[in-house]
């Protein structure tokens, strides 16, 4: 038995596009979540490479440090997204046990609204911090700048 309403179609239009969205928003969160995954590997690996390669090889190389510290910040980005999705950003939870459920959805909206004012505060400066590396490349890996600027962009949302 469906629990859809059948006789209004308006809300059976309503609960598609919900359903699409759910899907969508289901989609990114994987996709952030592999790169995530993705870079903590990543980190690992360079890690473990500079290490090796500083106790067994007569030099290590010089962009290992340079790599790890731009996949750590994308790591940090990605991950954010999640957690905030996922309602599992870092608040204030002393008094919120004491809540009943009506002022602890008020409260989870608050910290919500407050997130997003802030992301939509820094995104103009983030966006014109993101300018500067236009014109920079990475000492070692000699990638523009832009990259590892933009991921404040990316983190402001």
């Amino acid at each position: 038995m469906s629990t859809l309403p059948q006789n209004k179609p308006q809300n059976n239009m309503t609960y598609k596009i919900e359903c699409v969205v759910r899907s969508f928003l289901s989609i990114v969160d994987r996709v952030f979540a592999l790169l995530a995954i993705s870079a903590l590997l990543g980190i690992i690996a360079v890690v473990l490479l500079q290490v090796v390669s500083r106790f067994m090889l007569p030099s290590s190389p010089i962009w290992t440090e340079e790599l790890s510290r731009y996949l750590f910040i994308y790591l940090i980005v990605l991950s954010s997204g999640l957690v905030i999705s996922r309602n599992r950003h870092v608040r204030l939870e002393l008094f919120q046990a004491a809540l009943n459920p009506v002022w602890t959805k008020i409260y989870h909206i608050f910290c919500h609204l407050l997130a997003g004012s802030f992301a939509l505060y820094i995104l103009p400066y983030a966006i014109k911090y993101a300018q500067i590396g236009r014109w920079q490349t990475s000492p070692a890996l000699e990638v523009p700048m832009y990259w590892a600027f933009l991921s404040v962009s990316f983190f402001s949302h």
